[in-house]
């Protein structure tokens, strides 16, 4: 009896503090989307502003709304994802109020001028960049292909891939070890038990093979995918090789197609979109059909050992 009261009393306290955690991150977000609308410059913005400013705050408030719901209902996997999301519009109004203040965007009316902005501001823009990475392995619901998209407009493709390279195969190892040293629960509370259960009974007894696929694929989540590997049979040595390997090939084809496809042109959105489709129903089938495939290759392998015998 006294045990079911401690563990009540503890859950009350948690979720206080979640209420908590989520009013402090509202009141942050609306702040700096105010602050963020008051300095853009566009007319459309300065002429509606009021209207602008009304509309991000009824959007946080819809947003708090449903934290304390998910909260109050016991949605562990919906408020740890809203969690995570406040994080990101936090971290990206914030960039972007900097990005204001340093005149940033004026920048891009010139191509020249970018350049002599990147150098001005010396190793603090590729170190926030790295940093940027690094979270969107860790805990920022960020497609590694949109920053990288990003990076490349800001640097070119070659030091776009040196960077990400930095920060991804940082945050990689980092998701990694969490997954090794803390166990299911810490990946459970960061993922979702749900999606670690799905994730589990899914690879189980084909770690090392599927993983690898799956990396080298851009639209496979990499959070959820790098912790996993940390409960996984996969080792350190493996892991280390395998994700240099599987990055450097996904993050340099990502950074050398952006440049050579360019969004800014209707041939090139439409060439991206064939490729979104492609990856799409590529990731789809292997995800469908992953224990024929994995049936398929042990007989094979079992056949050429059976011929090798003889």
């Amino acid at each position: 009896m006294r045990k079911n009261q401690d563990r009540q009393r503890d859950e009350k306290k948690k979720e206080r503090a979640f209420l908590l955690v989520f009013f402090l991150l509202s009141v942050v977000c609306i702040i700096l989307g105010i602050l963020c609308l008051s300095s853009m410059q566009a007319l459309i913005v300065r002429r509606w502003l009021g209207l602008w400013i009304a509309l991000i705050i009824s959007v946080i408030i819809l947003l708090y709304a449903c934290s304390v719901w998910s909260i109050l209902k016991n949605k562990k996997t919906i408020h740890r994802s809203l969690l995570s999301l406040y994080i990101f519009l936090a971290f990206c109004l914030l960039f972007t109020f900097v990005l204001q203040r340093t005149g940033f965007f004026a920048l891009f009316k010139d191509s020249n001028r970018v350049q002599e902005y990147l150098k001005k501001a010396g190793i603090w823009m590729p170190l926030f960049y790295i940093l940027l990475q690094f979270l969107q392995v860790v805990i920022l619901p960020i497609p590694s292909i949109v920053s990288t998209a990003a990076g490349v407009a800001l640097f070119g493709p070659l030091k776009t891939l040196v960077y990400s390279l930095i920060g991804i195969i940082s945050g990689s190892i980092t998701a990694f070890y969490i997954g090794r040293k803390f166990g299911s629960k810490a990946v459970s509370w960061m993922v979702g038990e749900e999606s670690l259960k799905k994730w589990q009974k899914k690879l189980k007894g084909k770690d090392n093979f599927f993983l690898t696929v799956m990396f080298l694929l851009p639209l496979f989540p990499d959070d959820i995918l790098c912790f996993f590997a940390g409960l996984s049979t996969m080792s350190w040595r493996y892991f280390m090789i395998m994700i240099f390997i599987t990055r450097s090939i996904g993050i340099a084809g990502t950074c050398y197609s952006i440049d050579l496809i360019p969004f800014n042109t209707w041939w090139g959105i439409f060439i991206w979109i064939g490729l979104l489709i492609v990856l799409a129903i590529a990731i789809y089938l292997i995800y469908k059909n992953m224990d024929r495939i994995q049936a398929k290759l042990k007989c094979r392998m079992k056949n050429k050992r059976d011929k090798g015998s003889k």
